[in-house]
């Protein structure tokens, strides 16, 4: 029986990112033409700054679907 791939792995397998300054409109227009329910957020020098989920962008769009996504994406590190 084959496990189910890790959460690296499912990254990994991403081929796009969105930066923090990205807004929910646009997060949730890219989850939609990759059919994707986490995307990455990158800063400048491309590491990895955060995770937002689909759950994330629904939850905050009746707040202002122009937020940006660091808002309320999950940060990394610290």
């Amino acid at each position: 029986m084959r496990q189910k791939p890790t959460l690296a792995e499912r990254l990994s397998s991403i081929d796009v990112a969105l930066v923090p300054s990205d807004t929910l409109l646009h997060a949730l227009g890219v989850m939609e033409r990759y059919r994707v329910w986490l995307l990455p957020v990158v800063g400048e020098a491309g590491c990895l700054v955060g995770l937002i989920t689909r759950s994330h962008v629904l939850g905050a769009w009746k707040v202002d679907p122009l937020l940006p996504v660091s808002l309320v994406m999950m940060a990394c590190g610290s």
